[in-house]
């Protein structure tokens, strides 16, 4: 029914506005854009979102 977003598109992190397969939708304010995996201080929810695989408190970490 609503078609997933593609690496660089713009999303908004809900079930009608997603990305595909394994990118996450990385937010800035209201919005964001599909990316592969989160950077260091971005807000996650699973380890997995993380480039570096660790999600603490809705943060990614460094390590």
């Amino acid at each position: 029914l609503f078609q997933c977003k593609r690496l660089g598109e713009t999303c908004h992190k809900t079930i009608f506005d997603r990305c595909c397969g394994n990118d996450v939708c990385q937010l800035k304010g209201l919005s964001g854009k599909c990316v592969r995996c989160l950077g260091a201080g971005d807000r996650c929810l699973k380890n997995r979102d993380c480039c570096k695989g660790k999600c603490h408190l809705f943060k990614c970490k460094h390590t």
